[in-house]
């Protein structure tokens, strides 16, 4: 009994989609900032004080519009990955009795990866981080 997920592949898809975008526009957002301001030492101790505005680190204008729609996901970090967890252990359950082992396997791994990124926001450096992309 082999079927086919396609919610399951879908919902893979957009998980690893989500995690990108959010990495690439918090942890590059921060990575472009520390250069700007010339103290890498800031990545590990985000803030106003040593970063400046994280909106001044955004590259100029063509650039900008690939972080923007990540910066949404990175501001709303708590909500997104508690509905990608959420929906990720629900399609896990149903990708397990339809018998797609291998969008099980990616179910797996994508949504071990939001469990991840959601213990780490939650950590003082992830929340400083948070913290500093809203100011």
């Amino acid at each position: 009994m082999d079927q086919r997920s396609a919610g399951g592949r879908v919902l893979v898809w957009a998980q690893w989609t989500l995690l990108v975008a959010c990495l690439i526009s918090s942890f590059g957002v921060l990575l472009l900032a520390a250069l700007r301001a010339g103290d890498l030492g800031a990545v590990v101790d985000p803030g106003l004080e040593r970063l400046g505005d994280p909106k001044d680190s955004l590259p100029g204008a063509p650039l900008v519009y690939g972080f923007v729609p990540g910066m949404f996901v990175a501001y709303f970090i708590y909500p997104v990955a508690f509905v990608t967890i959420f929906f990720g252990l629900g399609m896990l359950m149903h990708t397990w009795q339809v018998g797609d082992r291998e969008t099980l396997r990616g179910l797996l791994k994508s949504t071990g990866a939001w469990v991840v990124l959601t213990a780490g926001a939650l950590t003082p450096f992830g929340t400083q981080l948070h913290q500093w992309l809203l100011d």
